[in-house]
């Protein structure tokens, strides 16, 4: 009887302990408080998410990152440290922490501008686009980049559309190797010209990279290797080599992720390309150090053709271990041209590996991937500020 007893009172006695425990659980949550509830820099309303701790603001492109005004709501008796004040930097992610009695939490607050990407085309819209390329380009693009525009030359032309607004300009054109008019007209010319002037970046493939002769940022007239035929079926797989001569450009943020393949001499070289049906569509440089008058494998060649132009040679064709073409480069800002630019003339570089031939009748590139990363790294490091 009397284990029965005292069985029953340790039964009692825990179920206590438990009831008191919730309680004191419950009391310590309603009582110390340490969670954000609300938080805005410049009257833009952050989004919380309470399970990662983190709070993301989106503000317009063009804020001064560095002297924002936030306002804040903490539970009664919390604190924060650092102090939210008036004027704070969040050019970084800030993490702070809530402290209320002895309960504290920390969050992580992120600010970062809204900015627009335009894909300049000569269709009205993308789903207009005729040429295979420049159409997958454009869906690839759009479906990757919530903050991606479509923006026709007309839209520029007629006013509707103010280059302006975008951070950067992309032209993937593929049509043949004399420009469009619509592109050429004075109006859209100056409008691009005056963007890029005053440091929008731009980023230009295939037949496109002609444009930069025509907005005046390359004056000198190389040699040129352009192609815009049908195109034929071809076994070899292309390639892009990103070992200029002596020097190793594996390393620039276009390449960020990139698995390079490397040959005995320690050359580098990214396929982007496999067998089958290819349209060969190059707008490289061809010559370079002959233009300037050194051998193919002279140093002063490289010095010089990347001083006279102000750019970084990244790329040429897979197995060219010289200074003999320019496929790849990024065009640096100058006092004139205050933005950047990159410059992908590769024909190998195709967005859509035509369906045809005996060799690849599906037309599935095995190295598409290459390219989309190529292209990802390049819009995004465009995107940067300069």
């Amino acid at each position: 009887m009397r284990k029965h007893i005292l069985n029953l009172f340790a039964i009692v006695f825990i179920a206590g302990l438990i009831s008191c425990d919730e309680d004191y659980k419950s009391n310590l949550v309603l009582d110390k408080d340490v969670t954000i509830s609300a938080f805005s820099v410049d009257g833009v309303e952050g989004v919380i998410n309470e399970k990662n701790k983190t709070i993301s603001v989106t503000v317009p492109d063009g804020t001064d990152l560095s002297n924002l005004s936030t306002t804040i709501q903490l539970a009664e008796g919390a604190t924060i440290t650092p102090a939210i004040s008036s004027n704070m930097d969040f050019s970084n992610p800030l993490e702070v922490m809530v402290v209320n009695g002895d309960v504290f939490s920390k969050y992580t607050i992120t600010v970062s501008e809204l900015f627009y990407i335009g894909f300049l085309g000569t269709a009205p819209n993308a789903g207009a686009i005729v040429d295979d390329d420049e159409k997958a380009a454009a869906e690839w693009f759009l479906e990757n980049y919530d903050n991606g525009v479509y923006v026709s030359f007309d839209d520029i032309k007629n006013g509707s559309v103010d280059v302006n607004d975008f951070r950067v300009l992309w032209w993937y054109y593929d049509s043949g190797r004399d420009l469009p008019a619509t592109a050429l007209d004075n109006d859209v010319l100056n409008a691009i010209n005056n963007f890029y002037k005053n440091g929008g970046n731009m980023l230009f493939n295939g037949h496109a990279c002609a444009y930069l002769w025509t907005l005046g940022r390359i004056t000198n007239n190389y040699n040129m290797v352009i192609g815009d035929g049908a195109g034929f079926e071809n076994g070899d797989t292309w390639a892009i080599g990103a070992t200029i001569g002596a020097h190793d450009m594996t390393s620039h943020p276009i390449y960020n992720g990139i698995t390079f393949n490397q040959d005995g001499d320690g050359y580098q070289w990214v396929p982007i390309i496999g067998p089958g049906y290819r349209e060969d569509h190059n707008y490289v440089i061809v010559e370079a150090a002959g233009y300037h008058g050194y051998g193919n494998g002279d140093e002063n060649a490289y010095a010089v053709f990347t001083s006279a132009n102000k750019v970084r040679w990244l790329g040429v064709w897979g197995g060219i271990r010289d200074y003999f073409m320019a496929g790849v480069m990024e065009l640096l800002p100058t006092d004139e041209y205050q933005g950047k630019a990159i410059y992908q003339g590769i024909g190998g570089f195709e967005f859509n590996q035509n369906a045809a031939g005996e060799l690849n009748p599906d037309g599935v590139n095995p190295y598409q991937s290459n390219i989309n990363l190529i292209s990802k790294n390049s819009l995004n490091y465009l995107s940067q500020k300069n």
